[in-house]
């Protein structure tokens, strides 16, 4: 929307009228009718949102369109969630926001001393939406035009002319501006008025996002799709790539889980929840945002290291833990393997790890962060060995339950069964979740803006000093990417006054999966910046998901989740064919398999295929 061009059409009349819904004020829903979806969830009245839906057609086919349906004639339709109705009224007031976009075109005209007047089809009561209004600071206007007052309607039209006769002005002395094709800009030329047709904000941004746009096709009935496209839509987005990808995705990615701990913490009656670092940064601030009183929160060090180090717990399977031992301590095998040096020298070891440990101060450390707690609760995100939880466990002398995204099992291990936990994703979503590099999302999504601890020292973290260059990036961009989370956090619970909005894992698992998997330009430039560490000790650092790797290097492209053009041609033209045959009665022929779409299917009996891009049916 060009701001300035509607400036110069509200110089050239006296009177500027102002659609409401979409308009100046913005519901936090797609759709106007989850705000019933969202009331029939909140009071667990089953089958209120289907009965409200209906209510107003009801009404007009038993009583004809000659009279404009009230609120209250709609309840009469359905008399037994009449004691929904002033939660109805509730709900819209707390939720209904001021359009900035439209604050400003009204703060314009009044400066200009024009007329203002608000029209508007609607059922919702006069005095109810004189106060909607004066909360989001439209207090300076002429006259409120309401169809359900004046029993006369913007879509017929004839609103428009009692408007005319009303304010004795010519009807192009009027300019109208609305959101509606039909009711607010046809039918307002089609009565001599000049109107602007408003292209609501949710749309615009669903036009020029296409992974948001998949994510509300995809789950566009459940509530919480539809409230976080709104609130992302909403939002008026930054030259900081990072703020945007904090507010937009890693803000509901965050506040899901929060919220799942929360509501999880407080039906297990837990004392304390213990927010590891670094990975529990960001859900201490958003746990303390959803509730400072119920949940005391602490953000506390339990570094894996310390299981290797102080307790010599460590998996013989996974190399490069007693690898880190033997550095940690400074006693490198010659020959031998690292493993095996440990078992032989085990005493010695033994003796290096308790003076490790009374160094630390970790058991007196972690005693006094649980103090009189009873139940203690554990948050992390991803993990194999629980390593954090054990640790709190075994020097807290406390059992605890645990939260994470997802716990990886593998062969061998049994210590998820030894130690209480849930995983946000579930097993059939985890399946999803641990492909396509996902768990490094979550990893840069859930970090903090902070060094890496080496060790504790007298109950103290020990911080690396001689950091990367690639942890310092990580830690300056985190630092927007908090801001961004936070700020969707603070804006959703001030929206809907800490009501709960139902963010369901699957959704969260899909706006995961979109980032990933259908990543633009943008993403990827961006993306370029970001290393990470696959070992405790942070010793090495390699890219997230791409990385400005030459596209003659054809091997190191393959193993890239994400590709620049230029290095996506390389792929193609390294692999211009592919040919899958079973036998003579079935074969398909690819051109160009690595491309990221298919251009081209021909297919004949459903057993001979040519393909241009990638196979449709394998994606």
């Amino acid at each position: 929307m060009n701001i300035n061009l509607i400036k110069q059409q509200i110089d050239k009349v006296s009177v500027v009228s102002f659609d409401i819904f979409d308009t100046l004020l913005l519901r936090p829903y797609m759709k106007p009718t989850d705000v019933f979806k969202h009331l029939e969830l909140l009071t667990e009245k089953i089958g209120f949102y289907n009965a409200r839906k209906e209510a107003e057609n009801q009404f007009y086919l038993m009583y004809g369109r000659e009279q404009e349906a009230t609120l209250d004639n709609i309840y009469q339709m359905i008399p037994e969630y009449a004691d929904l109705k002033e939660k109805e009224l509730e709900l819209e007031y707390d939720t209904l926001y001021v359009n900035s976009e439209i604050k400003e075109l009204y703060d314009y005209a009044l400066k200009q001393n024009k007329t203002i007047i608000i029209t508007s089809d609607m059922y919702l009561p006069c005095y109810f939406i004189k106060s909607v209004l004066k909360k989001n600071g439209f207090l300076k206007y002429k006259q409120l035009y309401l169809s359900n007052q004046l029993n006369k309607r913007k879509d017929k039209g004839n609103l428009y002319d009692y408007i005319i006769r009303d304010l004795k002005v010519l009807p192009n002395a009027i300019l109208h501006i609305g959101d509606n094709v039909n009711s607010d800009y046809k039918k307002a030329i089609e009565h001599g008025l000049k109107a602007i047709l408003y292209s609501r904000i949710d749309k615009t941004f669903l036009k020029k996002n296409k992974k948001f746009s998949k994510f509300y096709n995809s789950y566009s009935e459940t509530l919480c799709c539809s409230i976080i496209t709104a609130i992302a839509s909403q939002k008026k987005q930054t030259n900081d790539y990072w703020y945007n990808f904090g507010y937009c995705y890693a803000g509901p990615i965050v506040f899901g889980y929060s919220n799942w701990i929360y509501t999880l913490a407080i039906k297990q009656e837990l004392d304390k929840i213990l927010c590891v670092a670094r990975d529990g940064y960001i859900v201490e601030k958003v746990l303390n945002l959803l509730d400072t009183q119920q949940i005391k929160t602490k953000y506390v060090y339990a570094p894996r290291i310390l299981n290797y180090t102080a307790n010599l717990d460590y998996d013989p399977n996974l190399k490069e833990q007693p690898r880190i031992i033997c550095e940690y301590f400074g006693k490198i095998p010659s020959t031998e393997s690292h493993h095996d040096f440990i078992q032989t020298n085990k005493s010695d070891f033994i003796a290096l790890a308790k003076a490790e440990k009374e160094k630390t101060g970790y058991h007196q450390y972690i005693k006094k962060i649980i103090g009189n707690a009873k139940k203690v609760g554990v948050v992390d995100t991803i993990s194999g060995q629980l390593s954090a939880q054990k640790l709190i466990e075994k020097e807290g002398k406390i059992k605890t339950q645990g939260f994470y995204i997802a716990t990886l099992p593998a062969k061998g291990r049994t210590i998820l069964k030894e130690l209480n936990h849930s995983d946000y994703f579930e097993d059939n979503l985890k399946q999803s979740f641990i492909t396509d590099n996902k768990p490094d999302l979550i990893e840069l999504i859930f970090s903090a803006p902070e060094n890496p601890i080496i060790t504790l020292k007298n109950g103290q973290p020990v911080y690396k000093e001689d950091i990367s260059e690639a942890e310092k990036m990580r830690q300056n961009i985190y630092r927007q990417i908090e801001i961004g989370i936070l700020d969707f956090t603070k804006n959703v619970l001030e929206r809907f006054k800490h009501r709960h909005i139902f963010i369901q894992n699957i959704a969260v698992s899909e706006l995961i999966r979109l980032y990933v998997t259908k990543p633009s330009i943008g993403d990827i430039k961006a993306m370029f910046q970001i290393k990470k560490s696959p070992y405790a000790d942070n010793s090495v650092y390699v890219p997230l998901f791409s990385a400005p790797i030459p596209c003659w290097k054809i091997k190191k492209l393959k193993k890239l989740i994400w590709l620049t053009p230029a290095q996506r041609i390389a792929l193609c033209l390294a692999s211009p064919i592919k040919i899958k045959l079973r036998g003579l009665k079935h074969f398909k022929i690819q051109i160009f398999p690595k491309l990221k779409k298919n251009i081209f299917t021909l297919c004949l009996l459903n057993r001979y295929g040519i393909i241009i891009g990638a196979d449709d049916v394998r994606r």
